[in-house]
């Protein structure tokens, strides 16, 4: 599928292809308010991994059971 190209509006009213500009659709001029914390981050990725994890676990340990149902 080929890539649309994607249009930004700029309040002086010119259009320009996001596309040309990589670099600048993901620049800051200030630093963020808040740094996140190597352990939240930590936290974040256990609690991610096993919301999503232990349910799958939990299946295929119980597959033989599933299979017979």
């Amino acid at each position: 599928m080929p890539r649309m190209p994607v249009l930004c509006v700029f309040p002086r009213r010119r259009v320009t292809l996001l596309l040309l500009m990589p670099g600048l659709r993901m620049a800051h001029l200030e630093p963020p308010a808040v740094d996140i914390l190597f352990q939240e981050v930590a936290i974040a990725l256990v609690v991610f991994f096993t919301a999503f994890l232990t349910p799958r676990g939990y299946v295929l340990s119980n597959l033989d059971q599933f299979r017979r149902e």
